[in-house]
């Protein structure tokens, strides 16, 4: 049996997101590039979002390589 690839996440601290509407909230995928090849700045990451991809700064967010499951989903 194959080991499951860890996929690099993050999300919006709550202490971070009552200031910065439309951050993510739950544990979403971070891409190492944008899918149409748009240049990012520094010290930004390119987030998977639902319905779109977006350029956060990364002192914003809180990272892990292995989001915690959802068990309400």
């Amino acid at each position: 049996m194959a080991g499951r690839i860890p996929q690099r996440c993050a999300y919006c601290p709550p202490r971070l997101a009552w200031k910065r509407p439309g951050l993510p909230t739950d544990w979403v995928p971070v891409l190492d590039q944008h899918p149409e090849g748009v240049k990012g700045s520094p010290g930004y990451v390119w987030l998977d979002m639902p319905g779109k991809v977006r350029s956060v700064g990364a002192h914003e967010l809180e990272f892990t390589d292995d989001p915690p499951v959802d068990e309400r989903r």
